[in-house]
């Protein structure tokens, strides 16, 4: 370990390295560079089982608006349309080139899927629906394209017309943003203008990078179109929600300076913590100095740079004049700052170690657990809080499948669950925190 002044880029570059290595499967005794041979985090497939005995509580992502019926319809029917002239079965007598009849037959099953899960919503869930059956309509638009331009050589021709149409459309949608809501209930708005900047930035980034020329296989024309399509469907989604949305608000005020002024209060607030920037010095700056395992280091380095990243979107959301987006950064900068002090503080005390048993791993879990069950207790209304709330709960869930991936594996393996302990200290500590985080958040964004 090098000295508390002269950590060198290598060793970033190692820390950096750590995120694929981490997930390494072994036979016999690891040989992963971190770890030695008495404590190394490494299991037998066979015994890690155990550690998903506790369900995860079931946490929906927050509705900010509800849809009407009709438009779950709507995107219904227009799947339905699009599905209609797609063969099926389709025989490789129709298409001989098992590669596109695979393409097609993958892009219509997925979008007969998801329309299947969303037919039967309603309530609260239609909200869901509406949004998942912009997949559906884009695998559907994929598999009816990249069929038709088997035989049609105007398509290629036909999706760059309805790209230079659609392209305008969104960008006008997503400059014409007004931000409207009611004074006595600003959280729902945030978290209604977060979802809509965001959902329109991607399609109008999409429609951005989109290109076809005469080169493009039939293949590369059906995905083209299933392109175009999920970009329709998001403008059909927002400007149905836009109109729901409105319909809602009782004596509506301009809201554009309140959550200007609210971002600029989160982003003084964060500048005034000061975190350390992540260079050479920065375990020391940070109050750590050495640690043993360069594994635990790897945690911390994670956890601080999740502070970072939510400060640089705070500051992004600034200049773009995006007040959404930025204040659903500021919820989560308040969270990922005191996870850091967590985690920094646990690893001080050596509460968190590499695993030597699969109690250590499951302990981690079972904490994360009570803890989402607590926050959703608490995190009902609405609000980006209650949606940092169903994401972190979401990230706990994908631990959980990495374990299960590798307890799927050969019960005489030998693997490593270092990536996944150290993803449960996370987010056992970024449940654990969120009820004040989001105190703080409100504190700040409701501030007269």
């Amino acid at each position: 370990m090098t000295g508390p002044n002269r950590r060198s880029t290598h060793r970033r570059r190692f820390l950096a390295g750590l995120v694929t290595a981490s997930g390494v499967a072994v036979a016999g005794c690891s040989t992963l560079p971190w770890t030695d041979e008495e404590s190394n985090g490494t299991f037998a497939a066979s015994k890690i089982d155990g550690i998903l005995t506790t369900a995860v509580p079931l946490v929906e992502k927050p509705i900010p608006v509800q849809p009407d019926a009709s438009a779950v319809d709507d995107a219904l029917k227009r799947v339905d349309e699009l599905l209609a002239s797609v063969p099926d079965p389709l025989t490789a007598e129709a298409v001989p080139n098992g590669v596109v009849r695979e393409s097609i037959t993958d892009a219509r099953d997925e979008a007969s899927g998801i329309r299947a899960g969303a037919a039967d919503t309603t309530g609260a869930a239609s909200y869901h629906a509406l949004r998942d059956l912009r997949g559906a309509r884009a695998e559907a638009r994929q598999a009816r394209a990249t069929w038709a331009a088997i035989d049609d050589e105007t398509l290629t021709a036909d999706l760059a017309d309805e790209h230079g149409e659609l392209q305008p459309r969104l960008r006008d949608q997503r400059t014409s943003i007004t931000y409207r809501g009611s004074a006595d209930d600003l959280l729902r708005s945030i978290l209604y203008y977060s979802q809509l900047e965001a959902a329109l930035e991607r399609a109008v980034g999409s429609l951005t990078q989109w290109a076809i020329d005469e080169t493009a296989t039939v293949i590369d024309i059906g995905e083209a179109a299933g392109e175009l399509e999920s970009a329709a469907a998001t403008a059909d989604v927002w400007e149905h929600c836009a109109r729901r949305y409105e319909a809602t608000l009782d004596d509506p005020i301009d809201l554009e300076s309140v959550l200007i002024d609210a971002l600029e209060r989160c982003v003084d607030h964060a500048d005034s913590v000061e975190f350390p920037t992540q260079d050479d010095d920065w375990f020391d700056e940070v109050g750590v100095g050495d640690i043993d395992e360069s594994y635990i280091e790897h945690i911390l380095w994670r956890t601080g740079g999740a502070v970072a990243d939510e400060l640089e979107g705070m500051k992004t959301a600034v200049s773009d004049g995006d007040p959404g987006t930025g204040l659903r950064h500021a919820v989560r900068f308040e969270q990922a700052f005191r996870v850091f002090e967590v985690v920094r503080d646990r690893i001080a005390a050596e509460s968190v170690t590499l695993p030597e048993t699969i109690d250590d791993i499951r302990t981690e879990r079972e904490a994360a657990i009570e803890a989402a069950e607590t926050a959703r207790n608490e995190l009902t209304a609405p609000s980006p809080g209650a949606l940092a709330l169903a994401e972190t709960v979401q990230r706990l869930g994908w631990a959980d499948r990495s374990v299960r991936r590798k307890a799927d594996a050969d019960p005489d393996a030998v693997v490593s669950l270092t990536s996944e302990y150290g993803n449960y200290v996370r987010v056992r500590a970024s449940l654990e925190v969120l009820p004040e985080a989001v105190d703080a958040f409100r504190s700040r964004v409701l501030e007269d």
